[in-house]
């Protein structure tokens, strides 16, 4: 009998199991995390098993730059590089304080061609990991151009919100708030 109750975005089946096993392992891993390094560096070696694309990058915000600071990915994208701010989508996700889906780089006026035609890259999505004042950013892509799956954008909601958290309460208790 169908459970009325399961979404149908939802993979099924013990691929389902499996990957929501991942998902519920990376954000307990990132949830005791020591601190934010150490929470970005749990992301980086658990996001793109679950979020099942072909590459994940985390980039971090400085000053009117954005800087790659590391990726996996299925070949080299471009960690260690920066790019202006306003020009790049992660960018532009951390100044809207707001996520990006792109289901086809060649239709989206906001992605820089030039910087992606060398890559596999052919459809994205772009997280800010932070509340406030978004520091950082979790990148998706995978190879072919198509819509970004349900499942795909909740689970990267999912981790950057786990990362936020740390982030957050790290925050907190430096500012000598005290943190439930």
């Amino acid at each position: 009998m169908r459970n009325p109750f399961r979404r149908n975005a939802a993979p099924s089946g013990p691929a389902a199991s499996a990957t929501d096993t991942h998902l519920a392992d990376a954000v307990r891993s990132i949830a005791t995390a020591s601190g934010p390094e150490e929470a970005l560096v749990r992301l980086a070696a658990a996001a793109r098993a679950v979020i099942g694309s072909d590459g994940i990058t985390i980039v971090r915000r400085d000053g009117d730059q954005v800087a790659y600071v590391t990726e996996d990915a299925i070949s080299p994208l471009w960690a260690g590089q920066c790019f202006p701010i306003r020009n790049c989508v992660s960018g532009q996700a951390l100044l809207a304080r707001a996520p990006i889906f792109i289901p086809d780089i060649a239709e989206d006026k906001r992605v820089p061609l030039n910087a992606y035609l060398a890559t596999f890259v052919r459809s994205m999505g772009v997280v800010p990991i932070g509340r406030d004042d978004p520091r950082y950013a979790l990148g998706a892509y995978w190879r072919d151009a198509q819509p970004i799956a349900p499942i795909a954008i909740e689970r990267m909601m999912l981790l950057a919100d786990a990362v936020a958290t740390v982030i957050d309460s790290t925050a907190d208790r430096s500012a000598g708030r005290q943190v439930a």
